[in-house]
């Protein structure tokens, strides 16, 4: 053939492509994510975590295991109270009292009385202490490891409530901060209203205190 008919076929012929090439132009265009498609990175309360390491329960999951701890709490302080104030009373009523026999200086029915009620405010304490106790043998499967899930997940949570919590430097008798320790959330609405009112706070807090240019 002459070179002027090679000259005239060579715009007709197209370059072969290799299986390799083809491979990593198709590898190359597939790592391009979709801009309707959300980032990998993108974090949201319910599931992820401000750290690196994933937690070990939802964030549903755990504020309502959360508030079932809480309920046992409250349920075991009542008969531990009147546990306390039963025993405590029973045991100083049957003492002799001698009002003429002082107890440093006071008279023994108010020291019965007091320590009575120190017997009482005992059992309130450690009623909660009970019930986190019982609610860890109902739950071990969240109360048991190295470190338990429950733990992971109180650090996380305080550690969330402590960053978005307003500062407490700016409260007052009339102006207290709302749930300071975030005792009062029990779900995901109710973390969304305690933001919500950490805000409003802050905008009151902040208004009319002047700068420090002024």
């Amino acid at each position: 053939m002459s070179r002027s008919a090679l000259t005239t076929l060579r715009p007709l012929i197209r370059p072969s492509y290799s299986p390799l090439a083809l491979s990593i132009r198709h590898a190359s265009s597939s790592s391009t994510s979709s801009p309707l498609e959300p980032p990998a990175s993108s974090t949201t309360v319910s599931s992820s975590s401000t750290s690196s390491t994933p937690l070990p329960l939802t964030w549903p999951n755990y504020l309502s295991l959360r508030r079932q701890r809480r309920l046992w709490s409250t349920l075991t302080t009542v008969p531990s109270t009147l546990t306390g104030l039963t025993l405590g009373g029973g045991y100083f009523a049957s003492l002799e009292a001698d009002p003429t026999q002082l107890i440093m200086g006071v008279e023994p029915m108010f020291v019965y009385g007091g320590a009575t009620f120190g017997c009482m405010a005992l059992g309130y304490l450690v009623g909660p202490t009970i019930g986190s106790f019982l609610f860890s043998l109902t739950h071990p499967s969240v109360s048991r490891g190295n470190p338990p899930a429950l733990e992971v997940m109180d650090r996380e949570f305080y550690h969330r409530i402590k960053r978005n919590r307003a500062d407490p430097r700016f409260q007052s008798v009339q102006n207290i901060v709302p749930d300071f320790y975030g005792e009062k959330i029990v779900s995901l609405s109710t973390y969304r209203r305690w933001l919500r009112d950490q805000a409003v706070y802050k905008r009151k807090a902040m208004h009319g205190v002047p700068s420090e240019e002024q």
